[in-house]
């Protein structure tokens, strides 16, 4: 082998060497280059990674927030749905039991007006009853006058109640207590007109009583006076019913015994002049025929009792 030809080869392969060097050199770079773009990359990567999570955190965080808040706010909707529910049930309560109250006062209501109805009816049918009698008691009043004065009898028929008055002097002396004959004259022409009228078909269900009083004037005591009244009217009573009496069929006696009273007033009752302070004796001394209407009370009672309603 020459020399000079292996140090030609010698050197091609030092060349080589110095290139693949060079190339591997600049390989190197180039993946420091690229490992250091990839690293910087990556590190930016990371930390945008790290900026955009830490964003979502904070979000989050946000939206945790608010959804507490939410939670809270919810509860405490629940809570005052709750409460309402609860005040709802108890108004509910109270709106069936005031509902159940309501229907037991209506029902009481109702009650009340048909017993109001029932007595308004039955004070309706009472207040017929009592004009059809006041009617009647005013008939008998005017067919007595009627009655009396045709018999020529002077006798006054008080328009209001029927009363009839004789005077003492009429009937009995001054003190006594016996009938004087003008007295039965007068009883034997008054009572038959009397008892008949009130007797009669028409008026007999309705007259329930006849009362004889005997009055005094105010001379003596109370007792004295009331002895010598009972007396007279006794005497009265005692003539219409015994034999001398007539004028009367023993029917009509029978009849005027189970309705007939006597009653003494004493000076109770006296009679006054005009100036209505001083007594008048004379027509204090009387002796008064009065007839009483079956169930009068509770006639006088009911018109009562009317009269105050229609005031209120």
């Amino acid at each position: 082998m020459r020399p000079g030809k292996k140090m030609r080869q010698s050197g091609g392969n030092s060349s080589y060497w110095i290139s693949y060097s060079d190339m591997m050199a600049g390989m190197l770079f180039t993946f420091a280059l690229i490992l250091f773009a990839a690293v910087y990359q990556l590190v930016d990567l990371q930390q945008k990674k790290t900026i955009e999570l830490e964003t979502k955190e904070a979000l989050l965080s946000t939206q945790q927030s608010l959804l507490l808040e939410q939670e809270a706010e919810l509860k405490d909707k629940e809570e005052l749905l709750a409460t309402t529910t609860l005040m709802l049930q108890q108004q509910q309560e109270e709106l069936e039991e005031n509902r159940t109250a309501l229907t037991a006062a209506q029902q009481s209501l109702s009650l009340q007006q048909s017993q109001i109805e029932d007595q308004a009816a039955l004070l309706a049918a009472q207040q017929t009853q009592i004009d059809k009698l006041i009617g009647m008691r005013s008939q008998i009043i005017e067919e007595l006058r009627d009655e009396l004065r045709g018999a020529g009898l002077d006798a006054v028929v008080d328009r209001q109640t029927g009363a009839i008055a004789f005077t003492g002097a009429v009937l009995f002396d001054t003190g006594k207590n016996e009938l004087k004959d003008s007295g039965k004259a007068l009883l034997n022409a008054f009572i038959p007109v009397y008892i008949r009228t009130l007797m009669s078909e028409e008026y007999a269900d309705y007259v329930g009583e006849i009362i004889i009083e005997g009055h005094t004037d105010t001379s003596g005591t109370y007792l004295t006076n009331l002895a010598l009244s009972q007396e007279r009217a006794l005497a009265v009573a005692t003539y219409c019913l015994g034999p001398e009496m007539s004028s009367l069929t023993a029917a009509e006696k029978e009849t005027l015994q189970s309705i007939i009273t006597a009653n003494g007033r004493s000076y109770s009752d006296p009679v006054y002049m005009e100036d209505g302070v001083t007594v008048n004796m004379d027509a204090s001394r009387r002796v008064v025929f009065k007839f009483r209407m079956k169930d009068q009370e509770m006639i006088e009672q009911m018109s009562d009792i009317l009269e105050g309603q229609q005031e209120e």
